[in-house]
């Protein structure tokens, strides 16, 4: 039982060490990418005659938060374990399943940029998501939160944070002039995305 439970927590997280993969899909090629198979794309094809996201293609990477579903996970084991020794009754039960609803909604954290808009989606069930339309960003750097500010969704004093782990994260201002910030483990490649679907946005907003 612990096995299948095991294989359940690892279908629906997926976690797998070096799992982590920067992927540029492009849209309509179903053959340009297999799944399972890490690949790395830039961001504008060798020789464009203008800098932006080529049409079509977008950012898209999911971080895993492996502290979260390391915790979550060896708490599920040591429940079941207990329950298999002492028997079972509600109380571990209840919590197993409020366990295995944290991992589905908050495991992992995805993000998405195209000429269109910034995305982000929790866990692989995605009932948390939100998105901000490119033409609202007015800015993206890069920053560092301290290691209180915690993960999932947080409010902080540069407005929300939405994280599932590491410290490391991209700051967006919006030209409303409020803030919030994406934790990422790879923030260099967050903001170069954003800049450049910020500059495809307005090339084809003047078009």
């Amino acid at each position: 039982m612990i096995t299948r439970i095991s294989e359940i927590i690892h279908e629906w997280t997926g976690w797998c060490p070096n799992a982590n993969s920067m992927k540029i899909k492009n849209f309509g090629n179903p053959g340009g990418f297999h799944a399972g198979i890490p690949q790395v794309k830039t961001l504008a094809p060798s020789g464009a005659d203008r800098p932006g996201m080529p049409q079509g293609r977008r950012y898209d990477h999911t971080q895993r938060g492996t502290l979260i579903i390391g915790a979550v996970s060896a708490a599920a084991v040591f429940l079941l374990a207990s329950a298999l020794w002492f028997g079972l009754n509600w109380v571990p039960l209840i919590v197993l399943v409020i366990l295995l609803f944290v991992l589905a909604i908050m495991s992992t954290l995805t993000v998405q940029v195209d000429r269109d808009a910034l995305r982000i989606r929790f866990g692989p069930v995605g009932l948390v998501r939100k998105s901000w339309p490119i033409s609202e960003i007015a800015s993206a750097s890069i920053v560092t939160n301290p290691w209180y500010y915690g993960y999932g969704i947080r409010i902080t004093p540069h407005g929300s944070l939405y994280n599932v782990s590491g410290s490391a994260a991209v700051e967006v201002q919006l030209f409303s002039g409020k803030t919030f910030r994406i934790g990422t483990d790879e923030p260099e490649t967050l903001k170069t995305a954003i800049d450049l679907a910020r500059t495809e946005n307005k090339t084809h907003s003047r078009e």
